[in-house]
């Protein structure tokens, strides 16, 4: 290819600039050179962001090589250069390949087109049983995948790429990568997939997927679909929220919500576990896994509230509970939890502990403000005795 040639293929796109619409023929795909693009569709009003593709990344190569409409609109998401590549160049290219992988590539865009034909018909209702359904084709093509090509892959005995199995979806169906992700952790949780986590060579965490019983992977899948969605509207189990995400929504630190759950501050119709995955990961937990809670020791700059003088000693709690009053020690007594009371009564004198107990047993509730105020002074005392420096 001469340099003028090289020229006349390479476009360039302003920010925000429309490359392709959704609906539109296809007659090529596009490689990023420089800058970004954001591949989206739209749902009545809504734009739905599917992807973001950056330098050396194809995309619009579905379109390319089945020669249907654009299943998405692109647009670029910074001033870009995009390399054209017709339909010729990318069959040129898969044609440099092993027969064998012409094949079987040839055999997954049809399986493909088959696959966006029956969810544009609604065959398939669920957005969670499309990604099943393409993940199970995935997973045949990749295993059936001869040896010696399967050797030259890089992590091919890992499983599938998430990254490029993501990449695949959107491309056919309106979904999100957390509505990807959703899924596949789901899955991952009931042990329908194992999920490999590896390293590349630029040290970026790469996630691989493997189907444990591909024989009856989509069958399990669907059956449990059902279970999920027998009293509820089509796919409930996408609507559900990790810790993290939820943390992300309401921009707050998931160790903040963790204590939050702990203090009851939040209800607990908001909790709910699957009951096959949580009671099978409880069964291989130690026998008295669910009678005591293993407390995260802690530094003195990192204590909080009274619970923390579990992880104080002794001699220091004696000196700091004599500089204290008995109706604070009293304050104390009625915040603190089981393990922090025992610390305190195993501190003080019998007669001492007797009444600091009294005084808390008659102790209806404790103020917040008078709370707060009591637990920062034990725990500028205890710094202070520490020789550290006091809040």
């Amino acid at each position: 290819m001469t340099s003028k040639q090289n020229v006349r293929n390479v476009k360039a796109f302003y920010k925000d600039q429309v490359i392709f619409r959704e609906g539109q023929q296809a007659s090529h795909a596009y490689m990023v050179k420089k800058g970004a693009v954001t591949l989206f569709r739209t749902d009545g009003n809504r734009k739905v962001v599917l992807d973001r593709v950056g330098k050396g990344e194809i995309f619009g190569e579905k379109g390319a090589l089945t020669g249907t409409v654009r299943s998405t609109s692109a647009e670029a998401a910074e001033y870009c250069e995009l390399m054209i590549l017709t339909e010729q160049t990318i069959q040129a290219l898969l044609d440099r390949c092993p027969k064998t992988i012409q094949h079987l590539t040839r055999l997954l865009i049809e399986r493909l087109k088959k696959q966006a034909r029956l969810a544009n018909a609604n065959i398939c209702h669920s957005t969670f049983l499309s990604i099943c359904r393409i993940l199970e084709l995935s997973w045949r093509a990749h295993v059936n995948l001869p040896a010696a090509q399967a050797k030259r892959l890089p992590n091919h005995k890992h499983g599938m790429s998430l990254a490029a199995l993501s990449r695949e979806i959107k491309d056919i169906l309106l979904v999100s990568e957390a509505d990807i992700r959703v899924a596949v952790d789901q899955l991952s949780r009931l042990k329908l997939i194992d999920c490999t986590r590896t390293k590349n060579a630029k040290a970026f965490e790469e996630v691989f997927i493997r189907i444990k019983d591909a024989p009856n992977f989509f069958q399990v899948a669907s059956n449990l679909h059902k279970e999920l969605s027998r009293n509820s509207a089509p796919g409930p189990e996408l609507e559900y929220v990790d810790i993290f995400d939820f943390a992300e929504d309401v921009q707050a630190d998931p160790k903040i919500l963790y204590k939050k759950i702990a203090n009851g501050e939040i209800p607990e119709s908001l909790f709910f576990f699957h009951k096959q995955s949580a009671l099978s990961w409880a069964s291989e937990q130690p026998e008295d896994y669910f009678k005591k809670v293993k407390r995260k020791r802690k530094k003195l700059e990192e204590f909080e509230d009274v619970n923390d003088i579990v992880f104080v000693d002794n001699g220091t709690l004696k000196q700091v509970f004599s500089q204290i009053g008995y109706y604070k020690l009293g304050v104390l007594m009625a915040l603190a939890d089981e393990d922090a009371r025992k610390k305190i009564e195993s501190n003080l004198a019998k007669k001492i502990a007797r009444i600091v107990s009294e005084e808390a047993q008659n102790r209806a509730s404790v103020d917040d403000a008078e709370a707060e105020d009591v637990q920062d002074e034990l725990i500028e005392i205890i710094r202070s005795v520490k020789g550290g420096k006091a809040s």
